[in-house]
Formats: structure tokens, sequence, C-alpha cells
């Protein structure tokens, strides 16, 4: 979901597009109804003059209409509204014929390349000290959804394509590196990024994200802009248990497509629930 500070942002804007900012909603399925109905309250008191687009998407919808996203969504969001909020969707653990996620292909249409998620303790609640944020490359690495099922000489043979690239891994590397230095470091520490991979078996995929992102503060258009910023990098593996260990070590965390959906969801478990972190979709002319 779209955080109320960037709402707010392209709500000041003068939006293109409409008079007023228009906000696409879509439930989906299960708990989403439930969520969105209080977005609606809260969205209603704390933007001027906001106008809410009720879309469809979903499992729930797939099952009643033979698509999980139809057309008429895609095309409102993209010519109609400044913003989303996008409630849950209930994605089924067995192949279902004619389903794919509408959150991923959301991601994919409107190029929102970018899932930010901020993890933080809740006030009166026990628990670890946690103030951090998941920045999550949201467009490829397995979930491009390239998958094939073969006959192999001991049975069948699973293959999945993994797709990692140069011009995916700088943007979402100067996501991470904004979000860092936005932040302003915490805990009386400058600003740090950690770079999250698994390069030591995945040389190649996670060698191109590592030393990509690695290498954003070099690029001319950013010259000395992120000289504030501390890097240092774990291996996913690590990064999961050093989180569960010392959350209060990490401040911004940036990694690929699968280990950040793996590690984001992780990380609320250490605040309570993932009810409690939600996360926005973005990309540089839209937000869900």
């Amino acid at each position: 979901m779209a955080t109320l500070s960037q709402i707010r942002r392209l709500a000041t804007q003068a939006p293109s597009k409409a008079t007023s900012l228009k906000i696409g909603m879509i439930p989906a399925d299960g708990i989403g109804r439930e969520a969105a109905r209080q977005a609606l309250e809260a969205l209603g008191s704390d933007i001027p003059k906001p106008q809410f687009v009720d879309l469809d998407a979903g499992f729930e919808f797939f099952t009643k209409h033979g698509v999980a996203l139809p057309e008429a969504t895609v095309e409102a969001l993209s010519t109609d509204c400044n913003a989303a909020m996008f409630g849950a969707v209930s994605s089924p653990s067995r192949k279902v014929t004619g389903y794919s996620s509408p959150i991923v292909a959301l991601r994919k249409k409107l190029d929102l390349y970018a899932n930010i998620r901020p993890v933080s303790s809740v006030k009166g609640t026990s628990g670890p000290d946690v103030d951090m944020v998941v920045v999550r490359e949201n467009t490829e690495c397995l979930y491009v959804k390239q998958e094939k099922l073969e006959d192999g000489p001991k049975g069948k043979e699973a293959r999945a394509t993994r797709l990692i690239t140069e011009y995916a891994s700088r943007r979402i590397g100067k996501m991470g590196f904004e979000v860092a230095l936005a932040r302003g470091g915490r805990r009386g520490k400058p600003p740090t990024l950690t770079v999250v991979h698994k390069s030591n078996v995945l040389s190649v995929t996670d060698g191109l994200f590592r030393e990509t992102v690695r290498g954003v503060p070099t690029l001319p258009e950013v010259a000395g802009k992120y000289d504030g910023v501390a890097v240092n990098e774990q291996l996913v593996d690590s990064m999961v248990y050093r989180m569960f260990r010392e959350p209060q070590e990490f401040d911004v965390a940036v990694a690929p497509n699968m280990y950040g959906d793996i590690i984001s969801d992780a990380a609320a478990a250490l605040v309570g629930s993932l009810g409690l972190v939600p996360s926005v979709n973005a990309g540089d002319s839209f937000v869900m």
C-alpha cells in the first residue's frame, strides 16, 4: 500500500490526470476487503478531496470470471488514477490453470520496480528493538515465472529461469541508497545499506546484483551524493540469522526479488505480524 506521506506528496503536485487525486481501490481477497474499508476512512480524513475508484482483482474474482486481473483495472490505473491501494490477495499454493497473481502482474504492467517495507517495533509491546527498511527489487529474479516441466532419464525435471539485469539492479540500488539517505541513520550511526545476496554460490546472477548495487555511488549522475552512506553486505542465509539475533544492527537492506520477499516477511515476525508492516510498490510516477 502507498504510504500517507507519498499520497500527500502526489496530492500536492497538481495531478495532470485529474483535477483531484484519484486512488484506485482494489480490496481483492479475504482480509483485504476489511483493510480497504479502514483505509478509506483513514485516507478520507487525511487527504484533501480524494476520489476513490473501485476496481476488481484477486483469486475470488478469478474463480467467478476466469481472470485474476481484468484489463479494465489495468486501464483505469494506467490512465485515470494517480495511486492505488491494494488490500490482500489469496494465491493458491498449488498450480491453478489460468491463474497468475494479480499483484505480481500489476508490478510489471505499471513498472512498480521497488517494494519498500518499513519494519518497526510497536510502541508498548515487548520484543526486540527493530527499526529497519527492506528494499526489494520487484520485477525480475525467479518471479519472471519462466518455468517448464520435462521428462528426464530419472523422472520429471522442473526448471526455472532466474533473471537478474544490470538495469534493474542499478535502479533498485539507487532506491536503496535514497531510502538510507532519507532515513539519515539510526541509533547514532550513519545511514547504512546492506546488500543481500548469495554470490558465493550464484556467482553470476547474484554476483551481477552485488557488483551493480555496490557500484551505484560511482555513477557520474550521483557523484558524491551517497558518500555519507555506509555499505556492507550479507549472504541471504546469514542475513536471516543475524536479523533474528541482532535486528538493531540493520538500517536499510536491499535485495533481489525472492530474497527480499522472504526477509521482509520474516522481519514482520520480529514486530508481531504482517498486518503491522504494510509496504509500498513504487515506480517513478506511480505508487500502490
